[in-house]
């Protein structure tokens, strides 16, 4: 094998003397993850580092092809780049499965014929060093990186207590989170509109979050899990002894719990006429009586409402009171389906298999096969569907990788009829829809402020004005 040190000959003799189990100790207990590769992609050694972090044991690993296993998870590839310049490539990487970002060095190694023989792969995730144990900079006090650190993790924390764990950066997604961001600044009533399960509850939560309220409580109340006999006292509370089994000391209703914050209402079609008639009343004064009571209460409490049912359709067969409808309608929104939105399944089953993972103790990876079934899937349960889904799979799968003969039966069922036409989903589209959602994810963090998005991306203005004229502004 070509050296690429100069070594004497005396330390290459040197060399030869020691055991292969000094050798394999370092390799064994290096904290960088380690994989060698033949000329064709077929693993040779991988360390307990790499192993650990794909979740798959040695025996599998080792006859694995790394190439073709794994083509398509990460963005940009390095491979190639090395064997066409003959050295060593340095790269920033994004890893599409756990989302990561990694430090890839790939090293082709050849003969003295210089034909090529193996490849040696070092990679390291950006995010290992979170907090140094030792540190030259602050040696006795917390350390300016720790301090650092810290701080992103609090700003983190803030942004996904805004997010409310809404999974997902579409272009469509972002319209829609966008466009209610800036509804949140107001007081207008919110009409949500969707089917069942795209998420319409966490929608509402983003809302409140996103808005001055959001110190206060959010109050959320689904109108079909409430009797209709009870759904008046759960709204607007009532006075000791109102009616038969009540409280002798009252009770306050939704409306007043949330005061100075929000009031979310599912499923508002379902309302009964005559609550209907007084939500209304309430909605214009910003007043009630509560079961039973006299005198009327002020509350300042924001209204976000939302159906899966034609609220329009509703009116004209008088099933819904028309006025309450305009005054609900403030802000109306539609939430798209997944099906709608396909860019955003793989990153929605990957943040609930990263839940399940943690909460059975376990290190699963879904398949290219099963990642394909599941974008190329309409899943008319939409995001409820898709969540109950992925904990299944990770359930039910005996090894670390998710293989299509665990899909669910409805999943199953589907791509064993013959008729269905097959999407065309390659891993290729997968790496562009995850460069877009990474431009429209800065994008939104920077309030379309481009100039500090390309600081942010390392970018120029240039490259990031065309990426954001190509993936947002179309």
């Amino acid at each position: 094998m070509r050296n690429y040190f100069e070594h004497s000959q005396e330390y290459l003799d040197y060399l030869k003397t020691l055991p292969n189990e000094f050798f394999l100790e370092i390799l064994e207990n290096c904290f960088f993850e380690i994989t060698v590769t033949d000329k064709n992609g077929n693993v040779l050694y991988a360390n307990p580092a790499c192993l650990q972090y794909h979740g798959i044991s040695a025996e599998k690993m080792w006859k694995l092809n790394f190439l073709t296993s794994f083509q398509g998870l990460w963005t940009p590839p390095s491979t190639a780049a090395a064997i066409e310049k003959k050295r060593t490539i340095i790269s920033r990487q994004r890893s599409l499965l756990p989302d990561e970002e990694h430090i890839t060095i790939t090293t082709p190694l050849y003969n003295n014929e210089n034909e090529l023989i193996m490849l040696v792969y070092n990679t390291l995730k950006r995010e290992s060093f979170v907090e140094f144990d030792l540190d030259y900079l602050n040696p006795e006090k917390e350390s300016i990186v720790e301090t650092e650190a810290k701080e992103k993790r609090r700003d983190k924390g803030e942004k996904n207590k805004a997010s409310n764990n809404i999974v997902g950066r579409s272009y469509i997604l972002y319209q829609t989170l966008h466009k209610l961001k800036k509804a949140a600044k107001s007081d207008i009533p919110v009409l949500l509109l969707g089917e069942s399960g795209v998420g319409k509850s966490l929608i509402a939560k983003f809302i409140h979050d996103c808005s001055p309220r959001k110190s206060s409580p959010f109050i959320s109340i689904n109108c079909t899990s409430i009797p209709d006999n009870l759904i008046e006292s759960e709204l607007f509370g009532y006075v000791p002894y109102a009616f038969t089994g009540a409280s002798p000391k009252g009770k306050k209703g939704l409306v007043e719990m949330a005061n100075n914050g929000t009031l979310f209402l599912d499923e508002i079609g379902e309302l009964m006429p005559n609550i209907q008639v007084k939500f209304l009343d309430f909605l214009e004064n910003q007043r009630f009586t509560s079961v039973g009571g006299l005198e009327s209460k002020t509350v300042n409490t924001r209204i976000i409402t939302a159906t899966n049912k034609n609220l329009a359709e509703l009116v004209e067969k008088n099933k819904f009171r028309e006025d309450l409808y305009w005054r609900i309608n403030g802000i109306t929104q539609t939430i798209p389906a997944l099906r709608e939105r396909r860019d955003d399944i793989f990153p929605i089953a990957q943040y609930y298999l990263k839940e399940y993972n943690q909460k059975y103790n376990q290190n699963k990876v879904f398949s290219n096969q099963v990642i394909e079934s599941m974008i190329q899937y309409d899943w008319p349960g939409n995001v409820r569907q898709l969540k109950n889904a992925v904990e299944q799979m990770a359930v039910m799968s005996l090894g670390s990788v998710i293989g299509m003969d665990k899909l669910p039966e409805q999943l199953a069922a589907f791509f064993d009829n013959k008729d269905h036409q097959k999407r065309n989903v390659i891993f290729d589209d997968l790496v562009e829809n995850y460069k877009r959602n990474i431009i429209v994810d800065y994008y939104e963090n920077y309030d379309g402020n481009i100039n500090e998005m390309a600081e942010a991306l390392g970018l120029s203005q240039t490259t990031s004005y065309r990426l954001v004229n190509k993936y947002i502004k179309k």
